[in-house]
């Protein structure tokens, strides 16, 4: 296990959060992470680790 997720996985959350999607963060366990829970955005895509922004 490489602690990333699956071909399968990655497309699964392409199809959950395609662009346009509009998401808003409820937490984050970051310590170096600047961005507040609350803030709101619009995906604009997805990478092939599932990471999307």
């Amino acid at each position: 296990m490489n602690g990333f997720p699956s071909q399968k996985e990655v497309e699964k959350i392409k199809e959950q959060y395609p662009k346009g999607t509009r998401i808003e963060l409820i937490s984050m366990n970051d310590p170096y992470a600047s961005i507040e829970p609350g803030t709101k955005g619009i995906v604009e895509s997805v990478d092939d680790i599932g990471t999307y922004g």
